[in-house]
Order: structure tokens, then sequence, then C-alpha cells
């Protein structure tokens, strides 16, 4: 840029450096103001949302889904960070596991058939990296492969335009991307009280392409702000809540989709899970916390009739070790389980193959046998009705 470029650009944005907690990932283009205008729309043609919830820190997937039926194996490798098997009878699935008996309180929806686990998730050569991995799972991308590229912002502008995700928390994840419009922030309430302060500057066709593409970031960002605030203008009061951190980030994706805010995606973070030391507790509490959050978000969604119209899928950078370290805890492992839930799920179904305890690979990990990219595929071509980028995978019929 020019000089007289970066002045312009200085005049348009005097508010940037007073937005810490607003990300905006967006192209050049300038999108369809009607899409982010707020409008409702009629019952038959509501919207549909993901909800993502990444397990931060690598979900030891042998006590979320224990061998109940390979109980022996099991015990074999742990002892200080096992599930007791008197336990095991409060939640047991008809495959030979039983789920994490914190999680009990998902029950009734495994029974009702809106809930399903895929087992067996990772890919090849699996990376032990918290950064590393996280990148592989939320590009779609091989241990071998560099992208940038978040995997929803292949699928999402196939979907519809104007604003794609919302993030509670930081970074753009599966959302990064020029053609993928996502916004991050700490809370509704803390976005809607700084967004007043981004003043609206129509796109331009003249001057240097930095210029013309932050201008119209600033544009967009402005309309998407816009909406929030009229749909969050007065949001429903939503009870029965659990209180943990987890319990207030879906409150608050519930009042957002209750409100009919135009997004196809909403991402919040539980972390905790790097269990390295004293698992048992800390891990029980994680799985306790969770299940609570979604049993309320489940019910809100189910009361206010819109429990069709969301599915939440759990992820996590990669699962843990079989065997236990010397601190009661779990090392970095390789596959782990997914948790998919809601009114379209084809639920009371575990898929993906058992752990083969008796079959590790040279490290000591559970082989993957369920390639996430399957799950990303289904969710494209199941939900999104878009093509779908990793057909070669195949695909999991949990919707």
């Amino acid at each position: 840029m020019n000089r007289r470029g970066f002045l312009k650009l200085a005049g348009a944005l005097p508010a940037a450096g007073l937005l810490p907690e607003l990300v905006w990932a967006a192209d050049t283009k300038t999108k369809n103001k009607t899409e982010t205008s707020g409008k409702n729309v009629s019952s038959s043609k509501r919207r549909k949302a993901v909800v993502l919830i990444k397990l931060a820190g690598g979900n030891d997937g042998l006590n979320t889904l224990i061998p109940q039926r390979d109980y022996s194996l099991y015990t074999k490798h742990r002892s200080a960070a096992r599930i007791p098997e008197h336990k095991l009878k409060e939640f047991p699935l008809d495959n030979g596991m039983s789920v994490n008996p914190y999680m009990t309180s998902l029950r009734r929806w495994w029974e009702q058939g809106e809930l399903a686990w895929i087992q067996g998730v990772g890919y090849p050569h699996g990376v032990l990296s918290h950064f590393r991995s996280s990148d592989i799972w939320e590009t779609a991308t091989s241990a071998f492969e560099h992208s940038e590229i978040g995997w929803l912002a292949q699928v999402l502008p196939q979907y519809k335009q104007g604003l794609h995700g919302i993030i509670l928390g930081e970074g753009l994840g599966p959302m990064a991307g020029k053609d993928c419009h996502t916004i991050a922030m700490q809370s509704p309430q803390v976005f809607l009280s700084q967004v007043d302060l981004v003043p609206d500057i129509q796109p331009i066709s003249r001057g240097s392409t930095a210029l013309k593409h932050v201008v119209n970031v600033q544009h967009q960002l402005h309309d998407a702000g816009r909406q929030l605030k009229e749909k969050m203008a007065n949001p429903p009061r939503l009870g029965g809540f659990s209180t943990s951190v987890l319990g207030r980030k879906l409150e608050s994706v519930a009042q957002m989709i209750l409100n009919d805010v135009d997004t196809a995606v909403y991402k919040v973070e539980h972390s905790g899970y790097d269990t390295h030391a004293n698992q048992l507790n800390v891990h029980n509490n994680l799985l306790f916390e969770l299940a609570a959050a979604l049993n309320s978000f489940g019910d809100t969604m189910k009361q206010h009739g819109r429990w069709d119209d969301v599915l939440v899928v759990t992820y996590s950078e990669f699962g843990r070790r079989v065997q236990e370290n010397r601190g009661g805890g779990t090392d970095h492992g390789t596959a782990s389980v997914q948790l998919v839930m809601g009114g379209r799920v084809s639920g009371g179904r575990v898929y993906g193959e058992n752990p083969r305890l008796n079959d590790l690979d040279g490290d000591g990990n559970l082989h993957m046998t369920t390639d996430f990219r399957a799950v990303y595929g289904t969710l494209a071509t199941r939900w999104f009705g878009v093509n779908n980028p990793w057909s070669q995978f195949g695909s999991v019929g949990f919707v």
C-alpha cells in the first residue's frame, strides 16, 4: 500500500484496536446483505445448526466408552486410571461397551434414539502434538499435509451466503479461510457491547487490494453485528442450564438459535482433557460437566421445538495411551470416540469397531478404525446437503 492508501485505511478503522475479542474471516466479495439482515423466517424454513464441542487436550476414549466385555484386558493396562467394574452397570451399551458412569444423565437420550457414539476415530499415522493434531482435525488433512483452510470453509460456502459460523472462544479453527465468514467472540453480551464501535463502510471498487479487502471485512462485520444486535435484543430467559463454563456457553448458543440468528455452525470448547496425572477424578468431572450441559441444551431445544434442527458433535485432537503412566494418568494417544446428539440423529447405536486391546500398535496405541473425515463427509452430505470433499473416506450413518 502507498502512503495515501495507508492513511485512508487508518481513518477507516479508528476503533479496530478497541475490539480485541472480535475476529472476522471474509473474502473480498460483497455478500448479499439480505442474508445477514436479521429478517425472520417462517417455521417451515427454520435454520439448521451444527454445534461443535471441542474436548480440548485429548479425550480418553477408553474411559469415555469402557470395554466392559474386555474388562480384564482393560485392567491389565490400568489400575489407578480405570473405572471400577461395578460402575459399568449404570450405562451399559449393547455392543459390550459401557458409558462412563458420570454421563448417566444422557442415558435417556440414548434410549430415545437421539444420541449415538462413533468409535475408533482418528487418522493414519497419528500425530501426538496438540497443535499439529488440532490443525489436522480442523483442516481435514493428513499427517503429511499442511493447510490453513478449515474443513468447514470447504463446506459452508456451498451451503449458504452471509454469516457461516459463530465461535465462542478464540481462533477460527475449522472455519478458517477467506470464504468462510465467521465471528469469534467471548460471549454474545461482550460482542454486543462492542459492536457499535465498528462504523459501517461501504465496499469500494478502487484502491489497493489490501484496502478493498479490509473495508469489505469491516462492512460485513458491521452487517453481522447489526443482525446479532437485532436478534439478541430480547434474548429468551432459559432455566435449568448447568453453571459450568460449558453450560453457560451452550446457554448462549441456545439463545442465539432460539432467536433465529442466521448462521450454520456454532463452536465451543471444553478444556482440561490433557489428563497426564490423577486422571480418574479429573476426567470423570469433565464428562459430568459435558453430560449435564448437553442434557440442559437438549431439553431447551426440545421444549422450544427446535431439537430436529440441531446436531451436536464432539471432537478432540486425539485420544490417550492405553497404558496408564506413573502419575495415574494417560499420555497422548491416537484413536478416540465422538458423541453425536440431536433430534435427527440415528441414535441408540455405536458406530465403528470396538477398541482392540489385544492388538495395539508399536507405541502401545489403539489402531484407528474410523477416519474422522468420514464424519465430516457425513455432515457435508446428510446435514448440509452439499458436495463431499472427502468421499474417498466413506461415511458414517449417524444422520
